[in-house]
């Protein structure tokens, strides 16, 4: 990261800095586990066990087949509202399981 002397945004400084310290992948990932539990109902709440990211890909695990077939009938709806969310195409991907 190169020292300027000109005023810059603390966003730019830090985005800047996640960058150069090879932060970017992990920071991207917690970011997307975090909104993905905002999103989550009560009733959501009770049956999902935890969320994990690997690459590009949200693991979900679920307590209940009942609840993992329905979540896994709309994982299209909520890959696409989860992306909204972050403001990137960070999932690819949502696996239920």
């Amino acid at each position: 990261m190169q020292r300027s002397r000109t005023p810059q945004r603390l966003g730019d400084i830090l985005n800047a800095w996640v960058q150069s310290m090879g932060f970017a992948g992990p920071f991207a990932r917690g970011i997307v586990i975090a909104k993905w539990e905002g999103m989550q109902s009560e009733q959501m709440i009770q049956h999902i066990e935890r969320s994990w990211m690997k690459g590009d890909k949200l693991f979900v695990q679920v307590r209940s087949a009942a609840w993992r077939q329905e979540l896994h009938h709309q994982r299209e709806e909520w890959r696409r509202r989860l992306n909204t969310e972050v403001g990137s195409e960070a999932v690819r991907e949502i696996v239920f399981r």
